[in-house]
């Protein structure tokens, strides 16, 4: 099951990297920007240093506030999420119903 979702998000960012026909500007040894179309492996190893966090603060009640957030994208993420319709949100939301969080937050 797992190989297969694999596989269909890997098709499905294929054929959306080719219907939007996504390009990132390469600087050539000319100083003449190269437009280059991007592979579905090259924008997955673009955006694979996206990173999401945990930070845990203790208040003096005992009790853990966390804050869930994701590093800042560089331009070209930007660039690539902006050309896909893909939009990375500034923090995640805690789920209660389905969280460990829920007992300490």
């Amino acid at each position: 099951m797992v190989a297969f979702l694999g596989y269909a998000l890997w098709v499905t960012l294929k054929h959306l990297l080719k219907r939007r026909a996504t390009i990132i500007p390469r600087l050539s040894l000319s100083r003449v920007t190269d437009a280059q179309p991007l592979s579905a492996i090259k924008a997955l190893a673009l955006l694979s240093t996206l990173q999401s966090a945990d930070i845990i603060l203790p208040t003096t009640d005992g009790r853990e506030i966390r804050l869930h957030r994701i590093t800042e994208p560089t331009a070209e993420q930007k660039a690539l999420l902006q050309q896909l319709g893909l939009v990375l949100p500034e923090r995640f939301e805690l789920n209660r119903k389905c969280s460990v969080d829920s007992a300490t937050a």
